[in-house]
C-alpha cells in the first residue's frame, strides 16, 4: 500500500513577511504621525502667548496676564519685583516707599500672614479680596455681589479713580466702617473700590481686579486706574501666593484627629459584647436527641396535600402527583424495570390491554385537566387502568360472586 503525502507549493509562505506586516500598520503609523504634528504645531503657536498659567502673573503675556501693567510701570521709573515666595515678599514690602499688590484667590496665606506681610508694606492694594482676607484685614467690609457686567462703573469720586473716570464692571463691596470710601458704585449699592486708611498709608480693595489684565486694561479707564494704584511709590511688590507659601504645622495628631465621643461609644460596645458573649456562651449540657411518637396516618397526608392543590388551583401538579404514582404502580404489575418511562409503560399498558396506545398514553402523559371536575375524571380513569392491569396479569380465574 502506498502513502501519498501532498506538500505545499514552495511559493508558499506560512508566516507573514515584514513588508506585510509593515503595510498593515501602515494607517496606524500614518495616524500617529498626524497626532505628532498637531500637538507640535499647538506647542509652536502657543509657546509665546503665556509664559504662566497665574491670572494676572506680571510676568505673563497671556490675556489673563497683566504684563502690560508691569511693563508701563517699568516704563514710568517704577521698579515692579515679583517676589518668588512669601519670605521674599515680606522682606521686599518692608521697604520704604514700598506699594504691595496682593492677589490670592484660593487664600493660600493665613491670618497671620496676611498681618505679618500687610503691616510691613506702605500702601496695600488687595486684588479682588475674599472673606477671609476682609475678615483679616477689612472686617468693616463685606462683599456686595457683581455688578451688571454690560454697564461700565462711573467714578464719582477724585484721585486716581476720577482721573480713570470709567472701569469695567465686576464684584463690589459694601462696608459699615465710617473710615471708609468708596468709588464706583453700582447697581448692587457697593463699589468697586473701597479705600481705607492704614495709619500713614493706605489698603485698597479693588474687586473687578480682572481689568488690570492684557485683554481688558485698554478698556474704558482702566489702565489709568492701574497705574494710579499700583504707581504712586518707586517700588511695586507684586505677590502671588502659590501653595508653596502655606504655611506647614505638620499633620495632626491621632489624640487631635478622634472624636470625643469614640472612646465611650467603643468601651460601652466592648462592654456589651462581652457580656452577650458570656450570657450566650453558658453550657447547658450536651443536646439530647429523642424520637417523637408522632405518627401521620397516610390518608391525612393525602387529604392534606389535596386541599392545598385545591386551594391554589394547582391541578397539573396534583395530576402529575396520581401519574407518577400510576405509572410506577403498572410498571411493577407489568414486571418491566424501575427505570422505565412513561412512553415505555404506556405501550406495555396498551399492549396487555389491548387498548388503543394513544388513548392510554393520554391517560398517563398528554391530556391536561382543565377543571377540577377534569382531575377527578382522570383521577378515576388512573384506578380503571390499575384495575384492568391487575385483571391482566393476574392468572388466578375471575370468581364469581355468590
Amino acid at each position: 500500500m502506498t502513502t501519498t503525502v501532498e506538500t505545499a507549493p514552495d511559493d508558499r509562505v506560512l508566516t507573514p513577511r515584514a513588508r506585510t506586516v509593515a503595510r498593515r500598520g501602515l494607517f496606524w503609523v500614518g495616524v500617529a504621525v498626524i497626532c505628532i504634528l498637531v500637538v507640535g504645531a499647538s506647542l509652536l503657536l502657543t509657546r509665546g502667548g503665556a509664559s504662566s498659567g497665574l491670572l494676572l502673573d506680571p510676568a505673563s503675556a497671556a490675556p489673563t496676564g497683566a504684563k502690560a501693567v508691569a511693563e508701563v510701570l517699568r516704563g514710568q521709573g517704577v521698579d515692579v519685583i515679583l517676589p518668588d515666595g512669601f519670605d521674599e515678599a515680606l522682606a521686599e514690602s518692608g521697604q520704604p516707599g514700598t506699594t504691595l499688590a496682593l492677589y490670592d484667590p484660593s487664600g493660600y496665606l493665613s491670618e497671620e500672614r496676611l498681618a505679618a506681610l500687610t503691616g510691613t508694606a506702605g500702601d496695600v492694594v488687595l486684588l479682588s479680596p475674599g472673606f477671609r482676607q476682609l475678615q483679616a484685614l477689612a472686617p468693616g467690609v463685606r462683599a456686595a455681589g457683581a455688578s451688571d457686567p454690560d454697564t461700565p462703573l462711573d467714578a464719582e469720586c477724585g484721585g486716581a479713580a476720577g482721573r480713570a473716570g470709567t472701569i469695567s464692571p465686576g464684584p463690589t463691596f459694601a462696608f459699615s466702617d465710617d473710615t471708609a470710601s468708596g468709588c464706583f458704585p453700582a447697581d448692587t449699592d457697593g463699589f468697586a473700590l473701597v479705600t481705607l486708611p492704614d495709619g500713614g498709608d493706605t489698603l485698597s480693595l479693588l474687586g473687578p481686579s480682572d481689568l488690570l489684565s492684557n485683554d481688558l486694561v485698554i478698556l474704558h479707564g482702566n489702565a489709568a486706574l492701574a497705574l494710579g494704584l499700583l504707581g504712586g511709590t518707586d517700588r511695586l511688590v507684586w505677590f502671588l501666593p502659590s501653595i508653596a507659601d502655606v504655611e506647614a504645622t505638620g499633620p495632626p495628631s491621632l489624640g487631635e484627629l478622634t472624636p470625643t465621643w469614640l472612646v465611650p461609644v467603643t468601651s460601652l460596645a466592648a462592654l456589651t459584647v462581652f457580656v452577650a458573649m458570656f450570657w450566650r456562651g453558658r453550657r447547658f449540657g450536651p443536646l439530647v436527641a429523642e424520637d417523637l411518637p408522632v405518627t401521620v396516618p397516610a390518608g391525612e397526608t393525602m387529604e392534606g396535600r389535596s386541599r392545598l392543590y385545591q386551594r391554589t388551583a394547582a391541578r397539573t401538579r396534583a395530576v402529575d402527583a396520581l401519574r407518577i404514582g400510576a405509572v410506577g404502580r403498572l410498571g411493577n404489575a407489568l414486571g418491566l424495570s424501575r427505570h422505565a418511562g412513561v412512553t415505555e409503560v404506556s405501550d406495555a399498558v396498551a399492549s396487555a390491554l389491548g387498548r388503543n396506545p394513544a388513548e392510554v398514553r393520554g391517560i398517563l402523559l398528554d391530556t391536561l385537566p382543565a377543571s377540577e371536575r377534569d382531575v377527578v375524571a382522570l383521577s378515576d380513569a388512573l384506578r380503571d387502568l390499575e384495575a384492568a392491569v391487575a385483571a391482566a396479569v393476574d392468572p388466578r380465574p375471575p370468581t364469581s360472586a355468590r
